[in-house]
């Protein structure tokens, strides 16, 4: 199961404690603990010994310990049998992940893939919150929804587009073997004009969302920002997130979506620390009503193919490309993996 060589967020940190947590990653069963020194293990969620759930135990000093007949798991793998002292168990290699703590999450890959972890913040911004999602479908259909700005003006209240200029709205993809990156801009939706005031919105700027999909493992992430059309710099705040996409059932994803505050120049006056609360809320409720529309999808097999698509679309055909072939490495890489990557070639969408 390739998709687990990958570090995906899986627990946010301030649920594991003394208890050790199970947690679904792409159909797969894992225990996840924390020692009394403070490191992390992971194991598939079931004893070597006789199947018991590892999460039915708990936590002395720096070992997992069984529910069923008392033995003691290490990090590393090494057992301990009460019963039998001089005995030297051992968890299987393909049951054991690596854990590591960060971005206010615990994360997870299988132990021994060559998976670099995913970096997050960009320069001139630093962590602000996370927030966490279920949704009722196949992931794959989670990040079609989340690539994709056509159904903003229909479900969302703050991100998107005006419904009337939707026809305005530009679309710049650039394609590269590992990522698409998709630039979006148009006029931007109307707020209220106390806010507009505050911050000094000008009435023509320009929404842009600008937006990389990464696929080990599978994530998005998201430059928001109000530009003044003459000089394309911002006019507030930007926004920063990184969505990942987590496979939990056939029909089930979570979504872990990490918040980045911006560094820029006016955030020192004190605005960021009223602002960023708020937009937080907000953030958070734009997601819930991206998970109630995917909840009423009459289709959850997640299959593209059979459908009417637009000029919004081509990103979704594009991910399932590199979905198949870098997240469950379903279609072998050409070469010996040694050969300069070809370079990023940008594509026209088409027109409506």
């Amino acid at each position: 199961m390739a998709e687990l060589d990958h570090w995906h967020p899986v627990l946010l940190s301030h649920e594991l404690r003394r208890k050790p947590r199970n947690v679904r990653l792409a159909g797969h069963e894992i225990v996840v603990f924390r020692t009394s020194s403070g490191g992390l293990g992971a194991f598939t969620d079931r004893c070597p010994h006789r199947s018991m759930r590892l999460s039915e135990g708990w936590v002395e000093g720096d070992r997992l310990v069984c529910a069923y007949h008392g033995w003691r798991w290490a990090v590393d793998g090494r057992g301990e049998i009460p019963a039998t002292p001089a005995a030297r168990p051992c968890a299987r290699r393909e049951d054991m992940f690596e854990a590591v703590e960060r971005y206010g999450a615990i994360w997870v890959k299988r132990a021994g893939s060559q998976a670099a972890f995913p970096r997050l913040e960009g320069e001139g911004y630093v962590p602000r919150g996370l927030l966490r999602h279920r949704a009722t479908v196949p992931f794959e259909l989670a990040l079609d929804n989340f690539i994709e700005i056509e159904h903003t003006p229909f479900v969302h209240f703050m991100l998107g587009y005006p419904l009337e200029r939707m026809p305005e709205v530009e679309a710049r993809v650039t394609l590269t073997d590992e990522t698409i990156r998709v630039v979006h801009s148009g006029p931007r939706r109307p707020m209220p004009r106390a806010m507009e005031k505050l911050l000094g919105i000008p009435e023509d700027a320009i929404f842009v969302v600008d937006w990389t999909s990464y696929f080990s493992p599978v994530y998005t992430i998201y430059n928001h920002s109000l530009r003044d059309p003459k000089t394309n710099q911002p006019v507030t705040f930007p926004l920063r997130s990184a969505v990942f996409f987590n496979p939990v059932g056939p029909e089930s994803s979570e979504m872990y979506t990490f918040l980045f505050a911006s560094l820029a120049p006016w955030s020192k006056f004190g605005a960021g620390a009223v602002l960023w609360p708020a937009m937080q809320v907000a953030m958070n409720i734009e997601l819930r009503l991206d998970m109630r529309l995917l909840d009423r999808l009459t289709d959850k097999r997640g299959i593209l193919k059979g459908n009417v698509l637009g000029r919004f679309d081509k990103p979704l055909v594009i991910a399932r490309d590199r979905i198949d072939r870098i997240y469950r490495g379903r279609v072998a890489e050409a070469g010996d993996g040694h050969e300069a990557a070809r370079p990023a070639r940008r594509l026209p969408l088409a027109a409506p």
